[in-house]
């Protein structure tokens, strides 16, 4: 990393760490001082990203991508949630994803990794109520660990440009890997944690930490760079567990009625399928993951927020289990509502059309018969959103709010941001595209062990779905 580069990942860091402590011990202005220290991240992460070669920048766009959710974040937090305690232990989860994601050395990575779950292991931060979250993450951070140990033990450094393509451990480091990406991003059977840690945790913290992706990060930063032959001959076995988490998640919310739980199922179905794009050995594939994890991002994000806004303005026991009928009282949440959830699952006009375009072709193309699953899990989770829709705005209206129960202005005005960032994305995606297919290609050659003719055919496929796509949203 060049001096610059150093300068400004050390900005965006450590400006969030000092924050926290800042908010930790003043009580007043604390949602500017998180709103600024985001900020500060953001400008420093997009500095990062203008700096960064477009074939080598997927780490700077993710910290950039991390840093505006955590800014909107701010803005979107209820009043009465906006505590010390609150906004500090976001500031520190921003710092740590940071931290892992410009981690260049196996044990910065570790101690982001470990970071980033303390805040969701104690009871005065956002731990869950139930047990499964906390196993979970300390699952996912001790098999890490034990790869960790088990490379150092074997006489290799920490780097993690040194160890590219050496396979170091073996079989026994790549079997943790994929155990600590199992536990990490809940594919089955490790599933059952993130439905507990969205109903039993903080809402808005809970969607940070889910939205980290650092399940995808270790994918593509170590599995595939540093195991290339067993990537391209076993790792697709990860790959049917992701497309069977996929499937099963979305079965099971379609009768799910916590609107929290349902949420967590589909947000869970949908980056279960990120995975199985990065693991497709396709530069289309790969390229629909990379996208689709953004607009995974955004739109889970924006649907947790606006459920924990009605949670406070309507009572914590919502219910999918009938019509609420708060359209009514909520006319803009239940448009910002029904945009996101429509979003998230492909609707034509926006960037998750894109996305999934090129994830289920490039899935298709790399397993003909399992990638069937996507495409079906997609259409599952789609009738979920609806559902979910239905129940909570639309039915008699509700009689006894007194309250300002619609968005305040500075929650439309995050709101309607990140509704115009997957319409407008969907509208315009060949820049999006563009940046995504140049860091798919890194991705994919990593996977390649020969040049033969298939993988020279392979490196003009972004340029041209891009333009198929792009000409198909114009």
């Amino acid at each position: 990393m060049t001096g610059f580069g150093l300068t400004w990942s050390v900005v965006a860091i450590s400006v969030p760490w000092l924050a926290a402590i800042l908010t930790s011990v003043g009580r007043r202005q604390i949602r500017v001082i998180g709103f600024t220290a985001a900020l500060v991240s953001a400008l420093a992460s997009a500095l990062l990203l203008s700096a960064a070669p477009p074939r080598e920048s997927l780490d700077e766009a993710l910290m950039v991508l991390f840093s505006c959710l955590t800014l909107g974040a701010m803005l979107m937090v209820p009043r009465r949630d906006c505590t010390s305690g609150t906004i500090a232990g976001m500031l520190f989860v921003l710092g740590s994803t940071l931290l892992g994601y410009s981690a260049e050395n196996l044990l910065v990575l570790l101690a982001a990794w470990f970071l980033t779950a303390i805040p969701f292991c104690l009871p005065q931060w956002f731990a869950a109520r139930t047990w499964r979250p906390r196993a979970g993450l300390l699952l996912s951070g001790l098999t890490l660990a034990l790869a960790i140990g088990l490379i150092a033990a074997s006489g290799h450094g920490m780097s993690i440009s040194t160890l590219r393509g050496q396979s170091p451990g073996g079989m026994a480091v790549l079997a943790l890997l994929v155990a600590a990406v199992v536990f990490r991003k809940g594919i089955c059977p490790a599933h059952a944690w993130v439905a507990d840690a969205a109903h039993g945790g903080p809402a808005i913290p809970t969607a940070l930490l889910l939205n980290g992706h650092f399940g995808a990060l270790l994918v593509a930063k170590l599995v595939v760079p540093l195991f290339p032959y067993a990537a391209r001959d076993l790792f697709p076995v990860l790959s049917y567990f992701a497309l069977a988490t996929a499937l099963y998640v979305a079965i099971r919310a379609l009768t799910e009625n916590s609107p929290r739980r349902l949420l967590a199922f589909i947000a869970l179905s949908q980056s279960a399928c990120i995975l199985a794009g990065l693991e497709s050995r396709t530069t289309e594939g790969i390229t629909g993951a990379l996208v689709h994890l953004v607009v995974v991002t955004v739109s889970t994000m924006g649907l947790f927020g606006i459920l924990r806004l009605l949670e406070v303005r309507f009572g914590e026991n919502l219910n999918a289990g009938r019509h609420l009928g708060l359209a009514e009282h909520a006319p803009r949440l239940a448009v910002f509502f029904v945009v996101f959830g429509l979003a998230l699952v492909g609707l034509p006009g926006t960037l998750s059309f894109c996305s999934q375009d090129l994830l289920i072709h490039g899935t298709l193309a790399s397993h003909p018969l399992t990638g069937l699953l996507l495409p079906m899990a997609t259409a599952m989770n789609a009738v979920s959103i609806f559902r979910l829709f239905t129940r909570l705005f639309l039915g008699k209206r509700r009689t006894g709010f007194t309250v300002m129960a619609d968005a305040l202005p500075r929650e439309s005005l995050i709101l309607a941001t990140g509704v115009l960032f997957v319409v407008l994305g969907g509208l315009f995606p060949t820049a999006i595209i563009a940046l995504q297919s140049a860091q798919a290609e890194t991705v994919e050659q990593a996977m390649r062990v020969t040049h033969s003719i298939r993988s020279k055919g392979d490196m003009s496929r972004p340029a041209l779905n891009a333009s198929r796509i792009c000409r198909r949203s114009d």
